[in-house]
């Protein structure tokens, strides 16, 4: 029986960074893994150029960052039980192109969601505030008087 894949995060930013994304090979499309590393966040890994000596050819399994707190909330459990996810790379930006800010690895996280609904506990996920109630429609307010005295 196979099991029914959705996305679950469909774009979630890595964060630090750990390797040069122009010179790893990395494409959108590849595949990633997540593993929860030793200090308790969640680890994403794909497989990178990495020359052994510097100039002998080879590829391998490399950390290329970790997710945000709350993608690792949703993805500690499900790594700690050992549920199948499929992370693909989504969005890349490499460093001589991202001119206006830091480059950017984005990855999509796909698990079947009856069985990660377990693991969700949404009174612990954080959400903005409620704005509260809207103020006055300025179509609706009165109009002006202005005195000519």
């Amino acid at each position: 029986m196979s099991e029914r894949l959705e996305p679950i995060l469909p774009q979630v930013p890595v964060e630090g960074i750990a390797i040069h994304i122009g010179r790893a090979g990395l494409c959108m499309g590849d595949i990633a893994e997540a593993r929860l590393l030793e200090d308790g966040r969640v680890g994403i890994f794909a497989v990178v150029k990495r020359p052994v000596l510097g100039f002998i050819p080879a590829r391998r399994p490399t950390y290329l960052g970790h997710v945000g707190p709350v993608a690792a909330q949703i993805l500690a459990p499900a790594l700690m039980e050992g549920l199948m996810l499929r992370l693909r790379v989504v969005v890349l930006t490499p460093e001589h192109l991202a001119t206006s800010g830091p480059p950017e690895i984005h990855v999509s996280v796909w698990a079947d969601p009856h069985k990660l609904a377990p693991f969700l506990k949404l009174d612990e996920v954080w959400l903005p505030p409620d704005p509260g109630p809207p103020g006055p429609d300025p179509d609706e307010a009165p109009p002006a008087e202005f005195s000519t005295a």
